[in-house]
């Protein structure tokens, strides 16, 4: 009996050891992300609004895009010119960025944990977090970017503070300069990581030391090239995601009690999977994990009290109301390797831990890829169509004759889209063609159209109903380029949903126009 049980431990051990070898678990890694990738190339190649957003961007390498920093969109620049417009090429740049992230948070669990093991427990716990394993896949970019730049900023920390040559430093200015171009609300991690330091006598002396002037050197040459623009158009660029987050009525109980509920909801919605899966896969050991502490498991939930603490004071003072799960994610991405150094801390036998957890991370990645093809492939039978399903490329096709080149007239033809998500679909699907949007994003130059022979405008209502007249939607735009007075025949063009029901149309409008030389 007692050799069987012997036998039976030992066999576990094993299995744990491989189970807890980087390779293995980045092996594995690669194969889901491929996986995902291969989904997005299967489904309709209608993009959804964040693809539409960097397909149309990626036209221009500018210091500032609009309402988000512009790191993701010159990565996305530098992808579609070194590989050409496609799917490939869109969703690969998401799943290496993604990939890296990963790898990033590996990098700073081993910097950090004595029993180097428990690095791939960390990892796995990203799994459980719904806003990096499926909302990213599903439609995010600057997010993924904001993913991207936590976990890098969390190693070149724990480097830092651990390793404190002059490398780490640099790396430490390098790495927080990379996520403030990400999102803004990523500059909230470094100070609030800041702040638990100087609370660790033991790693005080890093921050204090003349070295992390440096560091801030690092970071302003990175951000500088985006910071120049952004304090000339900082009201276009700021407008946007401060009405997101801050309503009208600001400052009052109303608008307080909103921002109370919705920081709850969001906080919980993100950290309550991770702690769940966590808590079950840790059930015997459970109270000696939550009672085990060291200093950098202090250190590590000293960050996560302090964001929630800043987060808390910003709906209490700072009049904000609508707390978004996708704006925690590079604030709480550290909540992972917070449990992950409690395990360490206390000591404890990792084996059956690790296996249930690795169970809960293969099941999560066998069900993400199928719920992103699945809710596509089941909209035959629903009938309620996403983007993905709105027939972009067969008004494309209907489009591309009138591209042909004029032999009287070398000047190029323009695509004039009323909206983003539309002059992306056809920058995608045409991207030997430049496409502009009636109404270009905040601190966007408007392309004059005099450059042009010839202009198609396109428009439809994103809900699919009939769209309205020209005038209607373009007569601002019009006006701006000096041509009040212009008239077109416009055609209503109906195509069938991709993957859609037999019988269901989406209806587009377009007008071809010839311009005066």
């Amino acid at each position: 009996m007692h050799s069987l049980e012997g036998s039976h431990f030992s066999t576990v051990r094993v299995s744990a050891d491989r189970l807890s070898r980087g390779r293995t678990f980045f092996t594995v890694l690669a194969v889901y992300f491929l996986v995902n990738m291969g989904v997005r190339v299967v489904l309709p190649h209608a993009l959804e609004l964040d693809e539409g957003e960097q397909a149309y961007l990626s036209q221009w390498l500018l210091a500032g895009y609009g309402t988000q920093p512009p790191i993701y969109n010159w990565l996305q620049y530098l992808a579609v010119h070194l590989f050409g417009m496609s799917m490939p090429t869109l969703s690969g740049l998401k799943n290496l960025l993604l990939f890296g992230a990963y790898g990033f948070y590996f990098l700073a669990a081993r910097q950090v944990l004595k029993d180097k093991r428990l690095a791939v427990v960390a990892v796995l716990g990203l799994l459980t977090i719904p806003q990096v394993s499926f909302e990213a896949q599903r439609d995010l970019s600057h997010t993924v970017a904001a993913i991207f730049g936590s976990s890098l900023f969390l190693f070149a920390l724990f480097r830092l503070l651990s390793v404190p040559t002059l490398a780490s430093f640099l790396l430490f200015g390098l790495a927080t300069g990379i996520g403030g171009m990400t999102k803004y609300n990523f500059v909230l991690l470094p100070l609030c990581a800041m702040l638990a330091v100087l609370m660790e006598s033991r790693f005080r002396d890093r921050v204090l030391d003349w070295r992390i002037l440096l560091s801030g050197l690092v970071a302003l040459l990175v951000v500088a090239p985006h910071a120049v623009w952004l304090l000339d158009n900082f009201e276009a660029a700021s407008s946007r995601s401060v009405d997101k987050l801050i309503s009208a009525d600001a400052g009052t109980l109303a608008a307080i009690s909103r921002g109370l509920r919705s920081l709850l909801l969001s906080s919980t919605g993100f950290m309550a999977l991770t702690a769940a899966v966590f808590a079950i896969s840790l059930r015997e050991k459970l109270s000696t994990v939550m009672r085990a502490d060291d200093d950098w498991s202090r250190l590590a939930g000293r960050i996560l009290a302090f964001v929630m603490a800043v987060l808390l004071g910003m709906v209490l003072f700072g009049g904000v109301d609508d707390v978004r799960d996708r704006w925690l994610t590079p604030l709480l991405l550290i909540l992972p390797l917070y449990l992950t150094l409690k395990i360490d801390a206390a000591g404890i036998d990792i084996s059956m831990p690790l296996k249930r957890l690795w169970v809960t991370a293969a099941a999560i990645m066998v069900i993400v890829p199928l719920i992103l093809f699945g809710r596509v492939a089941i909209d035959p039978f629903t009938r309620n169509y996403g983007y993905v399903n709105i027939p972009f490329d067969k008004l494309a096709k209907q489009i591309e004759p009138e591209l042909a080149s004029d032999g009287s007239d070398p000047r190029p033809v323009l695509i004039i889209a009323a909206d983003g998500h539309l002059a992306g679909n056809m920058r995608f699907n045409l991207p030997d063609t430049t496409v502009v949007v009636s109404h270009q994003p905040a601190g966007m130059v408007t392309t004059a159209i005099s450059a042009y022979r010839k202009a198609v405008f396109v428009w439809r209502r994103s809900d699919g109903t009939m769209p309205d007249g020209f005038q209607a939607v373009f007569s601002r735009y019009l006006k701006t380029q000096g041509l009040e007075g212009l008239s077109a025949n416009q055609v209503i063009l109906r195509f069938p949903y991709s993957w859609g029901h037999e019988g269901d149309q989406y209806p587009f409008a377009m007008a071809v126009v010839d311009l005066p030389d």
